[in-house]
């Protein structure tokens, strides 16, 4: 094929949208929409997965936890470890916690409840509690025999067809826990957290101190959590630790997820099949219009076959054609996409695990965009193909 063909190609390809304004529109909003039906649902799904990894990340384990080993109860000098994962550079945050259960009773009802003592000032960088506070104060370093409570374990805040247990209490109220070891304390209700989360919004916080005043047991820990700059580096901060000689187990918060793994694993499963529907759904419904559209266009092929151009050149200027179809098609779709996304980052969908923003990834976007303009040539080949072939009387009288 010599460059006069190409011109050819490209000036019937050219008069053929020109005179097809209208079919040129709605073949180009077909695709715009394929494009967003199949990459929207797929970056809600991986922004829901996305926010359970963070949900687990920002309330039980870090980016990086450290854990004692299978022979020990505890992690032993607590503080020191502390201290030394403090001074490496970019570590955003680091939180001894001690975890414990006991019984709460507020009037008539008891219910066990989960509980973390930590460090106030220490867990405000590794996890959401501080910044999640819906009612009342975040706990501080001075507090004693107060504490903050997820809304799980609150009846002002459960939903009405929930059968699980919970406490008729608001902030300034008190609250009486019965620990393992047999002590009974009272604690004042200083605020009630929401992190969206259902990993931690059935937890209580409470100072640390109160775990030495009522253990008899200082300087340890049942996990140390550490906060990174960003996901993806855990292994290069594990070796970081390792060098200051910490040899307790570290755990990347990807070994944590345990359920929540195959759950996400479920979605992706979902979004995959979803994907591979809204293609095929995306193809033939451009096939069909493309067809009908060549199909009405036979006589004119025929007329172009009988004045000498060829079948070859014609076939051509509809491949192009369907190539400018789909850049179009995607490349409007691609900015109408940019637009919710850009929306949906201010306005986050609420849901129950938290808000949700939803997530295109770089790879996810050129693979739909390619797949989507590969189908869009394969649509328009077909028939234009079988068109080209056509007889030329056949195609003149017969279209």
């Amino acid at each position: 094929m010599n460059k006069n063909d190409l011109k050819v190609i490209s000036f019937l390809a050219y008069k053929n949208i020109s005179k097809s304004k209208a079919t040129f529109f709605v073949i180009v909003a077909v695709m715009a929409m394929s494009f967003l039906s199949i990459t929207f649902f797929a970056a809600i799904i991986d922004g829901l997965g996305y926010e359970f990894e963070e949900g687990m990340i920002r309330g039980l384990t870090g980016h990086l936890m450290i854990e004692p080993s299978a022979d020990s109860r505890y992690l032993e000098n607590a503080d020191s470890m502390v201290g030394k994962i403090k001074k490496i550079p970019e570590v955003v945050g680091v939180s001894k916690r001690v975890e414990a259960s006991a019984v709460a009773t507020h009037k008539t009802i008891q219910l066990g409840v989960p509980i973390f003592f930590v460090n106030p000032d220490d867990e405000r960088q590794v996890s959401r509690f501080s910044e999640s506070v819906v009612l009342g104060d975040y706990l501080s370093r001075k507090d004693n025999a107060e504490l903050i409570i997820g809304t799980d374990l609150v009846e002002a805040y459960t939903r009405e067809d929930d059968a699980k247990k919970s406490l008729d209490v608001t902030v300034g109220d008190t609250i009486q826990l019965s620990f393992s070891n047999g002590m009974v304390k009272e604690y004042k209700i200083k605020g009630i957290f929401k992190t969206g989360s259902q990993f931690s919004d059935n937890n209580i916080l409470i100072n640390y101190d109160d775990y030495e005043d009522i253990f008899h047991e200082s300087d340890v820990a049942s996990a140390i959590l550490v906060a990174l700059p960003s996901r993806g580096r855990e292994e290069e901060f594990t070796r970081k630790i390792i060098d200051l000689g910490v040899t307790d187990q570290i755990n990347p918060w990807q070994s944590k997820m345990g359920k929540v793994k195959q759950f996400i694993g479920s979605l992706q499963i979902t979004n995959t099949i979803t994907g591979v529907v809204g293609l095929f759904t995306a193809f033939a419904t451009i096939y069909i219009i493309i067809f009908i559209n060549v199909t009405n266009k036979r006589k004119q092929i025929g007329i172009l076959k009988a004045v000498g151009i060829k079948k070859e050149i014609i076939l051509g200027s509809y491949v192009l054609q369907s190539l400018i179809y789909g850049v179009a098609g995607v490349v409007i779709g691609i900015i109408a996409m940019q637009g919710l996304i850009a929306l949906l980052t201010v306005y986050p969908l609420s849901m129950p695990i938290g808000n949700v923003v939803p997530i295109l990834t770089t790879n996810r976007l050129v693979t739909t965009a390619i797949t989507l303009i590969l189908a869009s040539i394969v649509a328009w080949f077909f028939p234009s193909k079988k068109a080209a072939n056509d007889n030329i009387l056949e195609a003149i009288f017969g279209g």
